[in-house]
This record gives structure tokens, C-alpha cells and sequence, in this order.
């Protein structure tokens, strides 16, 4: 009875232990202008960040000022990102352009590539 209840607790052990944990990426956004840049989101659930923001626009976007090589924390993903993008929207306006996101695939578009395609982690857009 013994055997049978350690061979039990040993397998549930190596099954546990098994299961993979997929890796907790940080997403964030930096500005490595000389300027000062503007972020302009549509939040969703997902966005967290300890960075005040300036105002909210009247048609919803919440504004957030980010200074020369500044970099702010908006979000985190557990894995891929497809379901952790924090925001439904985004606007990036420096003095030379406004750059403006509006679906889950051109703000993807956004995040930093690897060398070979795919998106670097963590996960980071880069204001140029």
C-alpha cells in the first residue's frame, strides 16, 4: 500500500514537474530619440505601468511623455504575445512623425524583430 502511495506521489511529483512553465516577458516602450516623444494607447486590461500620464485626449487616448533614452514599462506577456498586447490602439508622435497602430497586427508590426523575422523578447518597440 506504501509502494503504491510513493510511486503515486512520485509520478504526480515528475508530472508537475514536467509540465512546462512558458518564460514572463516585459513589454515595454523606448524612446532612443533626442527629442521627447509622445505615446498616445487605448489601454486594455492588460496595461500596467508606474509612469504617470499627462492627460486623456477627448476621444479616449490616455498620453504618456517619455524623454530622450527613456523607457517605460506598459505590460507583460507569459509566452507569446498575441493575447497580452496592452493596448487596442497606439499613437507615437515625435517632431518628425506620428506614427499610428490600430490593429492587433500593425501594432505587432511595431515590436522590435529578430534578425531572421520574428519578434525579439522581450518585447519592446523602439522609437526611432
Amino acid at each position: 500500500m506504501t509502494k503504491q502511495i510513493v510511486t503515486i506521489l512520485t509520478f504526480g511529483l515528475f508530472t508537475t514537474l514536467l509540465t512546462g512553465c512558458d518564460p514572463y516577458y516585459s513589454i515595454t516602450v523606448t524612446n532612443i530619440t533626442s527629442d521627447t516623444a509622445q505615446i498616445l494607447v487605448k489601454e486594455t486590461i492588460n496595461f500596467r505601468t508606474e509612469k504617470q500620464k499627462s492627460l486623456t485626449t477627448t476621444d479616449g487616448f490616455d498620453v504618456y511623455e517619455l524623454a530622450p533614452n527613456e523607457q517605460i514599462k506598459v505590460g507583460s506577456a507569459i509566452a507569446e504575445i498575441d493575447n497580452d498586447i496592452p493596448f487596442d490602439q497606439i499613437k507615437i508622435v515625435t517632431r518628425k512623425d506620428t506614427l499610428t497602430a490600430n490593429s492587433i497586427e500593425t501594432i505587432k508590426n511595431l515590436f522590435d524583430k529578430k534578425t531572421f523575422g520574428g519578434l525579439k523578447t522581450p518585447y519592446n518597440i523602439s522609437i526611432r
